[in-house]
Order: C-alpha cells, then structure tokens, then sequence
C-alpha cells in the first residue's frame, strides 16, 4: 500500500518542485507570503475553536502570543527534529 501510495506522491512532488524552480524571485516571494497567510488563517481558526467566545481582538492577541512563543522555541533552539 504504501508503495502505491509513494508511486502517486513522488510525481506529484516532482512536478510542484519543478514548476516552484521556474518561479521568479518575485513570484517566490509572493507564494511565501501567500503561504504565511494561510497558515495565519489556520491559527486563528484553531484559535476561534479553543476560545469561542474571544472577539477579533482576543484571537489577535493569542496569535500574536503563539507567533512569539514559536520564534522563542526557533531561536533557543529548544525543539530539534528527529532525524530521518
């Protein structure tokens, strides 16, 4: 299962990687920030989830809260991935 499964993912892979090495610096810098607000969007829904009853302002406040723990977590060095 897993083979099929791999046989399905690697084209897939290799195509976004070469169509993402066309990309203009521009254009790669426009995808990340792209990017950086879709994962903001998915913060703060998760945060609307855990605290239904915060306003704008209160999930703002969280998510500012969360981006500051994770650059403290990035700069420390404290989490560390596993190796593959």
């Amino acid at each position: 299962m897993e083979k099929q499964i791999a046989d399905l993912v690697d084209p897939i892979y290799r195509d976004k990687v070469l169509r993402a090495r066309k990309l203009s610096v521009g254009e790669r810098m426009a995808t990340g920030i792209e990017l950086f607000e879709q994962a903001l969007q998915i913060m703060r829904s998760g945060i609307r989830l855990q605290f239904p009853d915060a306003d704008d302002a209160a999930v703002e406040e969280i998510l500012k809260q969360r981006l500051k723990r994770l650059k403290q977590v990035n700069e420390h060095g404290i989490y560390q991935p596993a190796p593959n």
